[in-house]
């Protein structure tokens, strides 16, 4: 590599520069990672290099059109998408770059605090290719706009459109709204290029769902004594060892020290081409607060475990009581079959997808409840039958998408049926109405209180032989619960997210609701 001491100034203030102080559109020789350490940018208050970061420099040698940064804080992932951003807007031929942020305010906030310092440093370079356009939220480099964007609605997100878009601290974001984003690149001409960066918070959500489509990058360090390679992050903590008064990174093999800065990038995924995955953790970060001891302190301390896990590790988490694992779903399988009637008051819980997923149960005196009946259907009119052949007390239905065919069965079923619709503000009981053939409620609270049945084994499964039994157990799996911040108010709030699959989990609740009406449990927190 050329160093910075050599590389002839002159040259690129002549062929780079000076055009672009002009505002043309020009290609440049230099690759991004080149282009970085050649213009001698100034990153904060230091100049840029690779020295202690050493597992960057692949990142930014790597130019795959579409990458996902599965990553611990303060890691240096931001700068790199920064600059990034700002080497293509001026060196492609893009109509527009889509910046996204979880929200308007931490738009304002990288803008003011991270990119415009950034241009303020660097005058002779990033400077000269960026027109003030006095927004927050919109920065032209030469003549390509850059539209910095929020992703708590879907309006801002459909506003503009991209060729290349960043997704950054996507698991903070709404994740319903990152299709609806992806649709921004359909006019680009050749696919157009994603990035998503992020540190994680649940397994299969957001950034660490995406990280499991990709090749999977992980960074291995080499022993200087037995040569064995080593993934700090699966060998945590018996990679952190005392050594004479410290803790250092030790070879599980040999126990000689680990050097951060001798490592590679190794795919845990090779065949996986058309994704490109990189996972970084503080493990081999080369910072004071980052020292082997600092870290293994706070995991030791144990009291913030996913705290540690997502902003240290860089790695998804969720305590146990937040999401129901498949293994503790079929430990509550008793040893009766799936059955077709019952001639006991029975409930039942519909919710709607493309199938119609059924769960049916009753009163059990042992123990809160015991369901009896789960299928997938394809016709709301098999409904009716099953309303008949389980004397079906009250049923509970998911009220979208298809309101109309959940009304009409509904009305059919007069006083029995309810469409059922979940608010986020109400708090307490269910509201039955049973005019207009409705139920209201909490969905924190009524998930809570069918996750508490399962969670302390109130309720008897049919036993796990069917197929259509360990499918109920994956649903109920596929949804966790983890904590939120509103953007305006700053308060704080539970709110259960899906993880994949989850028809048989709503249905559940549904059932449950139901059951719990007959039974005269009204308050579901009090579960």
């Amino acid at each position: 590599m050329k160093s910075s001491s050599s590389f002839n100034k002159a040259e690129l203030y002549d062929s780079i520069i000076q055009p672009l102080a002009a505002g043309h559109k020009i290609q440049t020789s230099l690759p991004f990672h080149k282009w970085v350490e050649e213009s001698r940018l100034v990153i904060g208050r230091k100049m840029f290099t690779f020295e202690r970061h050493e597992y960057l420099r692949t990142p930014y040698e790597d130019d795959h059109p579409y990458q996902v940064h599965m990553k611990g804080v303060q890691l240096g992932l931001t700068t790199k998408a920064m600059l990034r951003v700002i080497f293509k807007a001026r060196f492609k031929a893009y109509e527009g770059i889509l910046y996204f942020f979880p929200s308007r305010t931490d738009v304002s906030d990288l803008s003011r605090a991270r990119f415009n310092p950034l241009v303020k440093r660097n005058p002779e370079t990033i400077g000269r290719w960026v027109t003030d356009t006095d927004q927050t939220n919109l920065k032209m480099i030469a003549d390509t706009p850059v539209y910095f964007r929020g992703m708590k609605s879907a309006i801002g997100v459909q506003s503009a459109p991209g060729d290349y878009i960043v997704f950054d601290e996507l698991d903070l974001a709404n994740q319903s709204t990152v299709d609806v984003a992806m649709d921004r690149l359909d006019h680009a001409e050749e696919g157009g290029e994603i990035e998503m960066l992020s540190k994680p918070s649940l397994p299969d959500y957001g950034i660490a769902k995406a990280f499991l489509q990709t090749d999977q990058r992980y960074w291995l360090l080499k022993c200087p004594a037995c040569n064995s390679w080593h993934n700090l992050v699966d060998e945590f903590p018996k990679c952190f060892v005392k050594s004479n008064g410290d803790v250092i990174r030790a070879c599980v093999k040999c126990g000689k020290e680990l050097n951060p800065a001798i490592g590679q990038w190794v795919a845990k995924k090779p065949s996986i081409t058309e994704k490109r995955g990189y996972q970084y953790s503080q493990f081999y970060a080369q910072f004071p607060r980052t020292h082997p001891k600092i870290l293994l302190d706070k995991f030791r301390n144990g009291q913030f475990l996913k705290n540690f896990y997502n902003q240290h590790a860089g790695l998804p988490y969720i305590e146990s009581e937040n999401r129901l694992s498949v293994e503790e779903v079929l430990a509550l399988c008793g040893d009766e079959g799936i059955t077709s009637s019952d001639i006991a008051p029975c409930f039942m819980g519909v919710d709607q997808g493309k199938d119609l997923h059924v769960v049916i149960g009753k009163d059990d005196k042992a123990k809160a409840g015991k369901i009896i009946h789960l299928e997938i259907y394809k016709d709301w009119n098999e409904l009716d039958g099953l309303m008949k052949n389980f004397n079906i007390t009250r049923a509970v239905v998911d009220a979208q998408p298809e309101m109309r065919n959940a009304r009409a069965f509904a009305e059919r079923f007069k006083g029995r049926v309810f469409l059922n619709f979940y608010r986020e503000h109400q708090k307490g009981q269910y509201k039955w109405n049973e005019e207009d053939l409705t139920v209201s409620c909490n969905r924190t609270e009524s998930l809570d209180a069918s996750h508490n049945e399962i969670k302390f084994g109130q309720v008897t499964l049919p036993r796990k032989s069917a197929d259509v039994v360990q499918t109920f157990a994956e649903h109920l799996h596929n949804v966790g619960k983890k904590l939120e911040e509103d953007e305006e108010t700053g308060s704080k709030r539970y709110v259960y997210v899906k993880l994949g699959e989850d028809h048989f989990r709503h249905a559940y609740n549904y059932e449950a609701m139901a059951r719990q009406h007959a039974s005269g449990l009204l308050y579901p927190e009090l579960l």
